[in-house]
Parts: C-alpha cells; sequence; structure tokens
C-alpha cells in the first residue's frame, strides 16, 4: 500500500511491508480469473474483470509449475484499469497445497 504525504520523494510514502517482484501468473478467483502484476510475501497486485470492494475477504488460487498457492486475503485497494480492475490485497493467510 501506498499513502501520498506531503514533502518526500514524489509525494509518496512507501507503506509495503516486502518486497515485490513483478510476476504474471494466472489467479484463479470463486468468481472468476485473473493475471498478478506483482507479489510479495504480505501482497498481491493484480487485475481481473470482476470489481472488488475494499475490505471484502477474498480466496485465490495461484498455480506454480508443481505447486499450488491457496491464498486468503483482503482487499485494500480497486482502481480501474484497461476496462478491467487493479486489485491490491494484503494476504491474510497462505498454504502451498
Amino acid at each position: 500500500m501506498v499513502r501520498r504525504t506531503v514533502g518526500g520523494a514524489g509525494g509518496f510514502e512507501e507503506r509495503r511491508r516486502g518486497q515485490r517482484f513483478k510476476l504474471a501468473l494466472r489467479v484463479q478467483l470463486n468468481d472468476g480469473i485473473g493475471m498478478t502484476r506483482d507479489i510479495s510475501t504480505s501482497g498481491i497486485f493484480f487485475e481481473t474483470e470482476n470489481a472488488h470492494s475494499i475490505g471484502d475477504t477474498i480466496r485465490l488460487f495461484l498455480n506454480f509449475e508443481h505447486e499450488t498457492l491457496q491464498c486468503e486475503a483482503r482487499v485494500v485497494r480497486v482502481e480501474p484499469r484497461n476496462g478491467q480492475f487493479g486489485v491490491a490485497v494484503e494476504l491474510t493467510s497462505y498454504v502451498f497445497c
């Protein structure tokens, strides 16, 4: 999550807890599919056709080569993007299965 501030570099204060990695993976959601744009140990940003509301709890699945990561997450930001929605989530739990 990034917060706008007065002063500081570029007017933003970095609030992310983990280093982000640009990664395009298909994400399976209860109500459809999406594509990740970046991921860290504390959160994921993905694009999807379906809108979500800030505060929603969602379940998502990321398929890696030999493992599937099942996550529970809380929606912290939603933004319109090219006819879809960019969704930032904070992970509340995850497990490889």
